[in-house]
């Protein structure tokens, strides 16, 4: 705001040659608002500084408007208003192909840290160890980033707690990964290829946590205990919203669906484009990746052009775009600089931006999560500086991302982006791009640009208010007046633009939740396949540790922490292997009772206690009607399905029975548990069935 005020100010002291005192500009000023061509949202700013300058500056004002005149007679329109210099684009910078990080940036991904206090509501029970409730923690942003995200529109309270559950599972890791930090720490820039690899996880996820945090307006710097209740605040708060559903066309429904797949292709092209311009990857990987993510944007683009050409062609000019900046890199191929990358970087921020602004109008949201009821005099203290924090970061951030804006459009423009077609070409299609306030052209031609085109340029509001000179006259102004004003808004705009650092503009990567969503769903952790395939040694060592918790949990208080820790630190399938061979006298290995525990059938059942075991792990892993739904499609029968539940009920992790049900494909329990009596000949009821299964 003071910057808008400033460049007003200075307007009034340079466009007085048609008024000789400040009477006639704020007169005129007030004809401008009556007429429409001026809101009234800034005016009051601006009628405070004009008129303190009155006393202060007279002499100076008079000395400025003899000098504009005489200017004005002597020079042409077509004088340069600002001197325009080229910016040098191709920066020197560190390859990092083989360590991904810089020693520098190590810092950015943290230190670990014991959480002594979770918020209320976080956990149903905080008796587990810090391993298993970081392991809880990646189950739950499991289900929420990946396997339930087209919920988050209904529910986006649930992405605010799996922040929180991003939090715990992160810090662990920086725990878990001490090793490959130390690793980088001693011995950069040889480092080993399993420290890249789990650094660069890390890493990614640490961006990941920065974006976090800005939603709520917190730094990477905060407390992680503050950090994890803001969360919760927001969780609290937006669980309090009334749900609405929206009823949407099979049209509507197919837009959404392909643009959301749309965007996820052009994410992942633009930040195979970054790292390739950070250095981070070789050029062998870039390309391998080039190929693949244009190829996914070519596809998308071209499904969601046959929906409704007429309706949503906005998509065509995004097309356009993306052809352009695709030409660009593959024109430079394998000589491409810094100014091509950044380029495509541009153009891809910039489609974004479109879209983001058109989309309101044509994508329906299938759900509403209205706020505006809630009763804010009945939220905490706490929750309403959580609240405050994050709408400034909103505001804050919205401001950066329009700064952003106005840059790419200026670089696109000087690499023969036809930027200001474009958007004149959308706005023809009744819709109105609001971010950018002037139209921009090639740099060459902008420095010969004459008062009018500057003036004609400039899109944005004019700071403007509803106020008199101190004898009550109303302000009124020329059209001539007007011209000046909004060129001199244009040229201080234009100004704060191309003075700008090049590092900054390249290194700031403004990720949203899709990003976020995306950093979670790609990370090894949360690969489902891999767990599936996992050797079974691991998935008993995981069974295990869920068994040794479940004792603690059952015990309480009546251990005390020195024994806990024991349990803890003894509680893995190789020890359990030696109490087997104590108590019978065997000399099995671990590897050799693994063999036998996978292949021996439970007493009763038809069951195998491997298929049981690792169906228990699963349901630790990833919830009731996810574990059912795998079981389903890997074919598992009934019985086994039943004794993955009992026998996780006996390790203390406990199976929504409903929910495992819709996972098979049955309408309900009941319904699951007629199937079972009528495979198995057996005549249970609903009630028989769930205290069989531990429930």
């Amino acid at each position: 705001m003071r910057k808008i005020v400033f460049i007003f100010l200075t307007t009034l002291l340079l466009f007085g040659q048609a008024n000789g005192d400040i009477v006639d500009k704020l007169t005129e000023l007030n004809n401008l608002y009556k007429s429409g061509a001026i809101n009234e949202d800034e005016f009051s700013k601006a009628k405070n500084i004009l008129l303190k300058s009155e006393d202060d500056e007279k002499s100076n004002i008079e000395e400025k408007i003899t000098t504009k005149k005489t200017e004005q007679k002597e020079e042409k329109e077509t004088t340069q208003i600002i001197e325009i210099k080229a910016t040098n684009k191709n920066l020197k910078r560190e390859d990092l192909s083989k360590t991904f990080v810089s020693k520098e940036e190590l810092e950015e991904i943290g230190q670990y840290k014991e959480i002594k206090e979770y918020p209320e509501g976080l956990f149903k029970n905080l008796n587990f160890s810090e391993s298993m409730l970081a392991k809880k923690s990646a189950e739950e942003m499991y289900k929420t980033f990946v396997q339930h995200k087209n919920l988050n529109e209904k529910y986006p309270e649930n992405m605010m707690r799996a922040m929180a559950y991003f939090e715990v599972f992160y810090n662990h890791k920086l725990k878990e990964e001490k090793k490959a930090i130390e690793d980088y720490e001693n011995n950069y820039p040889n480092v080993k290829k399993s420290s890249k690899k789990t650094i660069q996880s890390l890493y990614s996820l640490s961006q990941a946590k920065e974006s976090m945090r800005k939603s709520i307006g917190l730094t990477s710097n905060d407390n992680l205990e503050d950090a994890l209740t803001g969360y919760m605040h927001m969780y609290d708060f937006m669980s309090q919203g009334t749900k609405s559903q929206n009823k949407l066309t099979s049209e509507e429904k197919k837009i959404k669906k392909e643009s959301t797949k749309f965007k996820s292709s052009y994410g992942a092209f633009k930040k195979n484009l970054e790292l390739k311009l950070e250095q981070r990857i070789s050029q062998k990987e870039f390309e391998k990746e080039f190929k693949k993510t244009s190829k996914n944007v070519q596809k998308s683009l071209k499904k969601i052009n046959k929906i409704n050409p007429d309706k949503y062609s906005v998509y065509e000019n995004i097309d356009e775009i993306f052809k352009k900046s695709l030409d660009l890199i593959e024109n430079c191929n394998k000589n491409c600089e810094d100014n091509e990358l950044i380029t495509a970087i541009d153009s891809i921020d910039f489609s974004n931006a479109i879209l983001k602004d058109v989309e309101k109008n044509i994508i329906k949201k299938k759900f509403e999560n209205d706020l505006s009821q809630i009763n804010i005099e009945n939220v905490s203290d706490d929750t309403k500086k959580t609240l405050t924090l994050a709408s400034l970061s909103s505001k804050k951030q919205n401001n950066q991302n329009i700064l952003n804006l106005q840059k790419q459009a200026l670089n696109l423009a000087n690499n023969d982006f036809a930027v200001d077609e474009i958007v004149e070409d959308i706005e023809k299609d009744g819709y109105e791009f609001t971010p950018l306030k002037i139209a921009y052209q090639n740099l060459k031609e902008m420095e010969n640009w004459e008062v009018k085109d500057w003036a004609n340029s400039w899109k944005g509001d004019l700071p403007v208010d509803n106020f008199k000179d101190k004898s009550g006259n109303l302000i009124e102004l020329t059209s001539e007046n007007i011209d000046d004003i909004k060129a001199q808004l244009a040229r201080n705009e234009f100004e704060s633009l191309i003075n700008f650092n090049e590092t900054d503009l390249s290194n700031e990567i403004n990720q949203n939740l899709i990003d976020i969503a995306k950093s979670v769903q790609d990370n090894p952790s949360f690969n489902l396949e891999n767990w599936l395939n996992q050797d079974f040694s691991i998935t008993l060592d995981n069974y295990t540790k869920i068994a040794a918790e479940s004792i603690i949990a059952e015990f309480g208080d009546s251990l005390d922490q020195e024994t806990i820790n024991d349990i803890r630190a003894n509680a893995n399938f190789e020890n359990l292997t030696k109490l087997v061979n104590a108590e019978y006298g065997t000399n099995m290995t671990s590897e050799e009772y693994a063999n036998i525990w996978q292949n021996a059938t439970i007493d009763g059942s038809t069951s195998n206690w491997g298929d049981v075991t690792a169906g228990v792990d699963l349901l630790s892993q990833v919830g009731s009607f996810e574990a059912a739904s795998i079981a389903k499609d890997l074919g598992t029968d009934l019985q086994t399905v039943a004794d993955s539940i009992a026998l996780a009920a006996t390790v203390g992790v406990s199976t929504d029975l409903e929910a495992a049900a819709s996972g098979l494909g049955y309408d309900s329990f009941a319904d699951a548990v007629s199937a079972y009596n009528e495979q198995y000949g057996t005549n249970y009821s609903v009630e028989e069935a769930k205290e069989a299964l531990g429930q």
